[in-house]
C-alpha cells in the first residue's frame, strides 16, 4: 500500500495530464520521446543519447550505454506493443547502428536541451503548471504509477538506475489529493454507520436530548 508523504515529495503528472501532454504532438518523433520517457522512466540525457543499435525491437530492450552510476549500462525493458511500432516505423530504413535515434530537423543528434525545450512547449500547450513541463517530472511520473500499479521497489530501483533503495523508496509517498482518493475507496471500520442511527432530527429533539443522545455515541475525556 502506498502510503505517507513527505516534505521531498517530487512533482508528476495524475492521469489527465499525461493523457493530455502524451497526445498533444501531432509529429511522430516527440509524441515517441514523451512516451518512452513515460514508460521506461530514463532520464533525459541517457535518451538523448540512445543509438539505433541501443533498441533491440525483437527482444524489447534498451540499452542505456550512458547510464548514471553503470558504466557497463543497463537494459530497459519496452512492453507495449504500440510504443514498439511507433520505434519501427520513426526508425525506418535507416540501418546505421551508430547513428542517433532521435534527430532533429537537421538530422543530427537531439540535444538534452532540445528535448526539455519540446517538453516545455507541449506542456504548455495542455495548460500543465510550470514545474511540470520538464522531462525529469515523466520519469517520477513513471516511478509513482509503476508503483501504484503493483511494481515492487527492487524492479522500479533497476529500472530507474538508483544507486539505492532508499533513493526509490521516495516514490512510495502520495499527496493528500491522492491520500483522499486512496481513504474514500478504503473506508476505515465503523465509517459505515447507517444514516438511521447517526442522524438525529433537530426538530423533534431538544438540545438537551441531543446532548443526553450524542454522550452515548461518544466517550469525553482529556486524556486523550
Amino acid at each position: 500500500m502506498i502510503q505517507g508523504m513527505g516534505p521531498a515529495m517530487r512533482k508528476y503528472l495524475k492521469e489527465g495530464e499525461l493523457k493530455s501532454l502524451l497526445e498533444a504532438p501531432r509529429r511522430m518523433r516527440d509524441r515517441l520521446i514523451i512516451k518512452m520517457l513515460y514508460e521506461t522512466g530514463i532520464r533525459v540525457g541517457e535518451l538523448a543519447a540512445l543509438t539505433i543499435g541501443d533498441v533491440d525491437l525483437e527482444s524489447g530492450e534498451i540499452t542505456v550505454q550512458h547510464a548514471k552510476r553503470h558504466r557497463e549500462g543497463r537494459k530497459v525493458p519496452i512492453v507495449n506493443g504500440w510504443t514498439k511500432t511507433m520505434l519501427r516505423d520513426y526508425i525506418g530504413t535507416r540501418k546505421n547502428r551508430k547513428d542517433p535515434l532521435f534527430v532533429s530537423n537537421k538530422r543530427g543528434p537531439l540535444s538534452r536541451r532540445q528535448i526539455e525545450r519540446l517538453i516545455h512547449k507541449y506542456g504548455s500547450e495542455v495548460g500543465l503548471d510550470k514545474d511540470k513541463r520538464h522531462p525529469h517530472v515523466l520519469r517520477h511520473t513513471h516511478a509513482v504509477h509503476a508503483l501504484k500499479s503493483g511494481i515492487d521497489l527492487r524492479t522500479l530501483q533497476q529500472n530507474l538506475g538508483h544507486s539505492s533503495i532508499e533513493v526509490t523508496a521516495i516514490y512510495l509517498t502520495m499527496d493528500i489529493d491522492d491520500r483522499k482518493e486512496e481513504y474514500s475507496k478504503h473506508r476505515l471500520p465503523g465509517m459505515e454507520i447507517s444514516d438511521s442511527k447517526e442522524r438525529l432530527d433537530d426538530s423533534d429533539k431538544t438540545s438537551g436530548e441531543m446532548a443526553s443522545s450524542h454522550t452515548s455515541y461518544y466517550i469525553v475525556s482529556g486524556d486523550v
